[in-house]
């Protein structure tokens, strides 16, 4: 365990790409032991409807690599010119190494030594609004909360929705009924190349909160 407080934990816990040892074994005890303080983040009347798929087995990774970048380039033909300066959020600080990162990952994927895949019950793409952030608040807290452990066991993993873009691929590879559950997407899990990390860039207090009503 990393001796952080629990400021240094909230502030420096990134989603990490390059700095991911994929050479590193990561075993199962030690992914039980997040999941397990995951679950313990609030989730919809405590009903725990979640389910998680952790992926350890190295040619099943590679499938899931195969589905992983095919997903990513579909994601860039979508975006069309949009992309390199022209993204939306090429103006940000640092988005250059973020574009250089996500090339690494894709590139790098298949070497990763678990994964993890959240599922949330139901479907949720025809549903409104609440029912969308009733599902969603639901399991985003618990795969924070498993960031959190593994950045506190020197561990570390990257959001990425991508594959998103081939879920049904996804769900036959992995055996996941695509009628029952909704994919939240796909984490890597390796332990960290170092364990120094900083704050990140984000955008002053004044910029972004208002208070009491919005301006």
């Amino acid at each position: 365990m990393l001796n952080l407080t629990a400021d240094q934990l909230l502030s420096t816990t990134r989603s990490v790409r390059k700095r991911l040892d994929f050479d590193k074994p990561v075993q199962r005890d030690v992914l039980q032991d997040c999941m397990e303080l995951a679950f313990q983040a609030p989730n919809g009347s405590n009903m725990n409807t979640w389910r998680w798929v952790l992926v350890d087995d190295p040619i099943v990774i590679k499938d899931i690599a195969k589905i992983y970048n095919l997903a990513l380039e579909d994601y860039v033909k979508v975006l069309g010119e949009s992309v390199g300066d022209d993204y939306m959020g090429a103006a940000t600080p640092g988005f250059e190494k973020i574009n250089q990162s996500v090339d690494y990952l894709r590139e790098n994927i298949h070497r990763a030594p678990a994964i993890l895949i959240p599922l949330m019950s139901g479907r949720v793409e025809n549903s409104g609004v609440f029912m969308q952030a009733s599902c969603y608040g639901s399991i985003l807290q618990a795969v924070w909360s498993f960031f959190l452990a593994l950045r506190a066991r020197g561990m570390g993993s990257a959001w990425t929705t991508a594959h998103l873009w081939r879920e049904k691929e996804m769900a036959e590879l992995l055996n996941i009924p695509y009628k029952d559950f909704t994919q939240v997407g796909i984490f890597p899990i390796a332990y960290t190349i170092g364990t120094e990390f900083k704050k990140a860039y984000r955008k002053p207090f004044d910029d972004v909160v208002n208070w009491n009503k919005f301006e």
